[in-house]
């Protein structure tokens, strides 16, 4: 009686074993096939990721740098423009100084004399 005990408890032992070895290789094996789902979704993402950084650059060169060089273009165009005017009322200043200087010695003596009040009334 007791051999056939430690018989069948011998076979339920090997049930077991023989169930956890198939367990263990099921899991093994999804394991294994989820890995390799998740893997061929990484390199899917990446070549996406990949094709959108490119579809970017594209879109920048095509869309943004021709806007960019006019805005260049104006800003030029801009600053020859203030140039030239500051160039006509310097012009004109030295004209005007030229034609009256003690004009010129009263405005500069009164403008001075508002700079001055103006910075003294600031400090206090």
């Amino acid at each position: 009686m007791a051999d056939s005990y430690f018989s069948s408890l011998r076979s339920g032992a090997r049930d077991a074993r023989d169930s956890a070895e198939n367990y263990g290789r099921r899991a093994a094996g999804s394991l294994r096939d989820t890995g390799e789902r998740l893997r061929d979704r990484g390199e899917d993402a990446r070549g996406e990721v990949s094709r959108l950084w490119s579809d970017l650059e594209d879109l920048v060169e095509k869309r943004l740098g021709p806007a960019a060089s006019e805005a260049g273009r104006s800003a030029s165009r801009y600053a020859d423009q203030g140039r030239d005017l500051a160039m006509d009322y310097a012009a004109q200043l030295r004209d005007v100084t030229r034609s009256r200087p003690l004009v010129a010695i009263g405005i500069a003596v009164a403008a001075t004399w508002v700079i001055t009040t103006m910075l003294r009334s600031s400090k206090r």
